[in-house]
């Protein structure tokens, strides 16, 4: 190991030998992060000699992370509450059905939830879900879908 210092630069010189997949995973780590390998470098010598910078940098990655999770929270909490206020507003605006189309209806609604799995599965398979999507078309864009798949509804 060989080290220098210039003046100019006001940072020591260090040449290391590294083993190339060493080297070939530090230039990836340093493509990824858009990042010099000489700086790359030196924050991982830091942390290495500095564990007080590690621990602020993981305890600055863990508050991060729950922030997320606390959003994800919220959003499912948000998420399960309009769904229920949805279930409720269903209830209260359509009577149940007479004994005698029942069955039919029955029928009807197992048609149009099975072609309501099968629109949902596609768009999530191709990774088009409403919720990806900033523009206001996608939301209608899977009622088309849905509409287009929905067998025609039996007339009683």
């Amino acid at each position: 190991m060989e080290w220098s210092f210039d003046l100019r630069m006001k940072k020591s010189r260090l040449s290391v030998y590294l083993d190339k997949p060493v080297l070939d995973a530090l230039a990836a780590y340093a493509g990824r992060r858009n990042q010099s390998l000489s700086l790359v470098a030196e924050a991982a010598i830091l942390s290495f000699v500095s564990p007080e910078q590690s621990t602020d940098s993981l305890l600055r990655r863990f508050n991060r992370l729950d922030k997320q999770l606390q959003r994800l929270e919220r959003d499912t909490q948000i998420s399960a509450e309009a769904l229920m206020v949805f279930v409720w507003v269903w209830f209260t605006a359509n009577p149940p059905l007479p004994q005698t189309s029942e069955t039919a209806a029955r029928a009807a609604a197992t048609q149009r939830y099975d072609a309501f799995m099968e629109t949902l599965g596609q768009r999530l398979a191709r990774s088009s879900t409403a919720h990806s999507r900033a523009d206001d078309s996608a939301v209608s864009d899977l009622a088309e879908d849905f509409m287009a798949r929905r067998p025609p509804h039996p007339q009683h």
